[in-house]
């Protein structure tokens, strides 16, 4: 066999030994990106691919934008202010000199108050003459709902809530004449309620009737309920219903602001608030004393949060904070506490009605405030003596409460609980019998969130001195 010269066969092992040097340095080939598939079944949503990254996706901004700290720190909505004026030339002329550095997302005229939005907090300060009331919007939400399990040995109250209440015989006139305003996440028709409902939205619905939170509409049943299923302490009663959140249960300090001026100006004479927030909105507490000089009367829920510190709008001067009790007239541990509580009632294993004209066993303070000012329409509307206003009827039924908890007023139950018997039977010397709270549930029947099984409700009665 021939030999190959030494010289070819270095060459071949260069050659070859450059080759695999190059291959294991070379930049790989590009992947193809993958594409997200579309399901199909359930709502198809649109889906853009473009080659480039969006720019919010790379972080970059407009270069005028500045983070809202003082939002941020406070757990309020960023990139937005209340703005309050003297008057409406002074709201107005803050308009001429905005130009484009905010953006107006809405007004109120009844408070001179502006909402605004901007990128930079500088670009606001820029524009504030020192005359005005800037504050912060904060989120507004239905209470976080509470599962049967949050408490071991609570009794729920089921139907029984006019028997807890000391109310006997017939109560479907109770609220005539009187309109009590629900902000809430709205209220839809039922066969239950006694009365037809009216009302305004500042949230708009949903597409699909069905899908609405009927969070609103439960609340509404603890005032104008008329069946023996899910019972009403006012069945008489006008609700005005004010949508001010979304079917997530979600607001804002604005719109509850806004929810109240659109009840007072409606001539409602009641204002139920069965929503929470963390913070105390400047905004707010005008619209409460905007209600307050309307003579209108509002109360609120407490929260489900469990504190010792009552939510936001119940904590305000001028509103009515209601905690929650269950069947036996306990503290929940799941309701807030504290100074500003005034009231406590039912708020535990409660029926009430739902959207889709359902019936529902639900939890929290969300329908104790309710309960609260539904006795308090019904004080308004009893026969037989001139009508009386909204507070004056307030401190009837604070007048007559029975005591829970420590004697007298405490951070767990406010003042007590209320017993509509003891207030209309108020003129009636002795002793009468009143019921009280000595319920039992007999058959432990696990809350799904509607009324597939009924508590049963047993009523104990004994004597109380009035």
């Amino acid at each position: 066999m021939r030999r190959r010269p030494l010289y070819l066969v270095l060459g071949f092992i260069a050659t070859a030994m450059c080759g695999y040097w190059l291959a294991r340095t070379a930049a790989p080939a590009p992947v193809a990106r993958e594409k997200t598939p579309v399901p199909a079944s359930g709502p198809v949503r649109s889906v853009i691919v473009d080659d480039e990254a969006p720019r919010f996706r790379s972080g970059e901004r407009p270069a005028s934008f500045r983070r809202d700290d003082e939002a941020a720190s406070a757990g309020a909505l960023q990139g937005q202010r209340v703005l309050a004026f003297k008057d409406r030339d002074a709201l107005e002329e803050f308009l001429r000199r905005a130009g484009d550095k905010v953006r107006v997302m809405g007004r109120l005229d009844a408070l001179n108050a502006l909402r605004v939005g901007f990128l930079n907090p500088d670009d606001l300060a820029s524009l504030l003459s020192g005359d005005e009331e800037s504050s912060l919007i904060y989120p507004v939400d239905a209470p976080a709902p509470i599962d049967a399990s949050a408490q071991a040995g609570a009794v729920p109250l089921g139907a029984g809530l006019l028997e807890w209440l000391g109310i006997t015989g017939d109560n479907s006139a109770w609220g005539t004449g009187v309109k009590v305003a629900v902000l809430d996440t709205g209220v839809t028709a039922h066969s239950a309620f006694g009365s037809t409902i009216s009302g305004i939205n500042l949230v708009p619905l949903p597409g699909d009737p069905s899908a609405q939170n009927g969070h609103g509409t439960a609340v509404a049943s603890m005032i104008v309920g008329a069946n023996s299923l899910t019972p009403g302490v006012a069945p008489g009663a006008d609700i005005f219903s004010v949508r001010i959140a979304n079917d997530l249960g979600q607001s804002d300090s604005f719109l509850l602001a806004q929810g109240i001026v659109a009840a007072v100006d409606s001539g409602a004479q009641l204002i139920n608030i069965s929503m929470a927030s963390p913070g105390d909105s400047a905004l707010v507490r005008n619209a409460i004393e905007y209600a307050g000089a309307a003579g209108a009367l509002i109360v609120a829920a407490s929260g489900n949060n469990g504190i010792e510190r009552v939510s936001y709008p119940a904590a305000n001067a001028g509103v009515i904070a209601v905690g929650a009790v269950d069947a036996l007239g306990n503290h929940l541990d799941f309701s807030n506490k504290g100074k500003q509580l005034a009231i406590s009632a039912p708020g535990f294993g409660v029926n009430a009605a739902w959207t889709g004209n359902q019936a529902a066993s639900v939890n929290g303070t969300s329908f104790s405030s309710p309960i609260v000012a539904g006795a308090i329409a019904a004080i308004m509307s009893q026969p037989g003596s001139a009508r009386i206003s909204a507070s004056e009827a307030a401190d009837l039924v604070f007048q007559y409460l029975n005591d829970g908890g420590e004697a007298g007023s405490d951070t767990e139950y406010g003042a007590g609980m209320p017993d509509l018997g003891r207030v209309i039977n108020r003129n009636t010397r002795g002793i009468y019998d009143a019921a009280v709270a000595n319920k039992s549930q007999p058959n432990d029947v696990p809350y799904t969130g509607r009324l597939d099984a009924l508590r049963k409700l047993d009523v104990e009665d004994a004597g109380k001195d009035n």
